[in-house]
């Protein structure tokens, strides 16, 4: 099991990815929630997306989130590292992801 350390990294980790240039281009003008529930632990995470350029990271669960992933704490790290694939984590069921289509196609550039 992960400690508490590496999964705040993962998550500052894929939090900053907003912050490469091609992605402020392609997310400008995004405004959206994005949380993150692991349910090995039972935490939640989230951070806020103001025209495309990401809040800071909050431990706790959001009532209004757009984005919502679901997973274990392992499979946030295997992501950011490289060692899952986002679309074979997704159809596998590793992780799950409600959000509208549009969201999701978008996201998606940044895996």
């Amino acid at each position: 099991m992960p400690t508490r350390e590496e999964v705040v990294d993962a998550l500052e980790a894929a939090r900053k990815k907003l912050l490469d240039e091609n992605a402020k281009k392609e997310f400008k003008g995004w405004t959206r929630t994005i949380q993150y529930h692991f349910k090995d632990t039972d935490e939640f995470w989230h951070f806020d997306v103001i025209d495309g350029i990401p809040g800071q990271l909050v431990n706790e669960e959001s009532d209004d989130a757009e984005v919502k992933f679901n997973m274990t704490e392992d499979t946030l790290l295997g992501l950011i590292d490289g060692k899952i694939k986002g679309m074979v984590a997704f159809t596998t069921g590793k992780v799950k992801v409600k959000a509208s289509m549009k969201d999701i196609s978008k996201l998606q550039k940044l895996v």
